[in-house]
């Protein structure tokens, strides 16, 4: 299996190992990329060690062996031929390179493919995005199926609302619903370049018909929903400056002193490692999550996986709208395992699989774990994740070629998460032996923190003073999500200030967020 769900009655279960060529997409126009394209596609082809674009996704069917790869590529998904309505005049369509295969080059990376796109979250698939009210115009919901006609030039395509978006405008991204990509790209998502011609490539008008048929997107952004907590803080610049700690201020509650039914473990000798996160220069780019799914071994599961919430991410992207739905302010929050001091994830472990070392992280023993999940149930920030199927290829000879052989490969039935990349900590450490001397601050550079284009992501030895990530955790902006709840995570996050010019439309979520420090500063979408 690969992925289905494309179109009810027409799943895909096997695709030609050998279909088609390479033949490549390509869009012409202005030179230039986002950012969360190019770096998160940086990060997965300079993380392959076959020589090869990406490696193939290894989705099982629910028996233990896959079935051979002997169908032959499907077409591209086509929307059900419904006689569409009156077509609706003065709409205008933009063509943008996707955020994650850009103009359709990386369509056969599963990494890519599955990576959720830095707004919408939506994998595997693309769609017109369009704003609330024009969707409320349109009587449409997320995955509806519109006719879109362009200089005569005809697709239909499913719609996903997106808070922000200009009215009375469509978005589509280019680079899906090739036939030729290969096994992986092959058949997903709609093909933006059947409407893109050389008089317009960028935009132009367009006219938008309702079709009455619906197409399954998935959308990772809720399937780990924390949201009416104050997990993502701001402030204006003039609110930051005349009150630095406001971010400190907005706990739910304020816990005197550390609480435990255990007695207290001294942290205080030795490495001590911890992270610090800042959403201020956060851009989303997700490079972050493909590099830690090349360092750490981490699966292809395919669309029908993730709809039922069993994407294999160790880290996530999560995204946050706050304000008014037409001109929300947007924040992005990467949530990797917090690797609490006092984790409620180790004292439900019947078997001890996740347990503590000295250096404070929350370690996995793969070889004890037998299921029961009871940690990812009693893990607040939900970032654990289990293999329900046999996601792993274990058969491939060139997918064994590109693992990390410092990092376990899971197996069915098997709870992971992430691990501050211990194997990096226990190179450096043996490295420093050898040289007869303590582990330099920067030595260690977790997969995460090595590709982030803006240094968003800190990690080094708490212990030490003058190490960058002790100092950021000094600075009054940080603050640790959910301390309420007495976990005493070693990831924190430095708040957002935002300064926006004073001419500019006011937008009131900027900043204002210490008004009312007993209700949830974001709302999730």
């Amino acid at each position: 299996w690969l992925h289905d769900g494309f179109i009810p009655g027409t799943s895909v279960l096997g695709m030609s190992a050998a279909a088609g060529g390479a033949g490549g997409a390509t869009a012409s126009g202005p030179a230039g990329a986002s950012s969360g394209t190019m770096a998160a596609s940086a990060a997965a082809s300079q993380a392959a060690t076959t020589g090869s674009a990406a490696p193939s996704p290894s989705v099982p069917a629910p028996s233990a062996q896959a079935p051979a790869l002997a169908a032959p590529a499907p077409a591209a998904p086509q929307a059900p031929q419904a006689p569409p309505v009156t077509p609706i005049a003065g709409m205008e369509v933009n063509f943008r390179r996707d955020p994650t295969i850009y103009d359709g080059r990386f369509a056969n990376n599963g990494w890519l493919q599955e990576l959720p796109k830095p707004v919408t979250k939506l994998t595997w698939d693309n769609a017109a995005l369009i704003a609330p009210a024009t969707a409320e115009r349109l009587e449409v919901e997320n995955g509806d199926i519109i006719e879109v006609t362009h200089e005569g030039r005809r697709l239909r395509v499913p719609v996903w609302i997106t808070p922000g978006q200009a009215q009375d405008a469509l978005t589509v991204s280019l680079g899906y619903g090739r036939t030729r990509a290969g096994r992986v790209g092959n058949a997903t998502g709609f093909n933006g370049y059947v409407l893109r011609g050389s008089n317009s490539p960028w935009f132009g008008a367009a006219e938008v018909s309702v079709t009455g048929d619906d197409y399954p997107l998935v959308s990772t952004q809720d399937h780990w929903s924390l949201e009416g907590r104050n997990i993502v803080r701001s402030a204006a610049l003039g609110e930051y400056t005349a009150n630095p700690g406001f971010a400190r201020e907005m706990e739910h509650l304020k816990l005197d002193k550390p609480i435990s039914l255990y007695p207290p473990h001294d942290y205080s000798q030795g490495h001590q490692w911890g992270m610090a996160i800042d959403i201020n220069t956060c851009t989303g780019c997700s490079a972050c999550v493909i590099a830690c799914q090349a360092e750490n071994n981490i699966p292809v599961v395919g669309k029908d996986q993730v709809s039922r919430n069993r994407e294999m991410h160790w880290l996530r992207v999560d995204r946050y709208y706050t304000g008014p739905i037409d001109n929300p302010d947007t924040f992005l929050q990467p949530l990797p395992c917090m690797q609490c001091e006092n984790a409620p994830c180790e004292v439900v472990c019947p078997v001890a699989a996740t347990v503590h070392n000295d250096e404070g992280l929350n370690d996995m023993v793969y070889n004890r774990c037998v299921g029961t999940r009871y940690c990812s149930n009693n893990c607040p920030y939900k970032v654990r994740r289990f293999n329900f199927l046999l996601y792993q290829d274990w058969n491939t000879e060139s997918i064994k070629m590109q693992r990390n052989p410092d990092v376990t490969v899971r197996s069915r039935g098997i709870m992971e998460k992430c691990t501050y990349c211990v194997q990096r900590i226990n190179d450096a450490r043996i490295q420093s032996k050898r040289e007869d001397r303590e582990i330099r601050d920067g030595e260690v550079l977790t997969a995460c923190q090595s590709v982030c284009p803006t240094e968003s992501i800190v990690f080094g030895n708490i212990n030490d003073p003058n190490s960058r990530v002790s100092q950021l955790k000094a600075g009054p902006r940080n603050y640790a999500m959910l301390e309420e709840l007495n976990t005493r995570p070693r990831t924190t996050y430095l708040a957002a200030v935002r300064n926006p010019h004073p001419s500019l439309p006011t937008n009131t979520s900027v900043g204002g967020h210490t008004e009312d420090h007993s209700s949830g500063s974001s709302d999730q979408h």
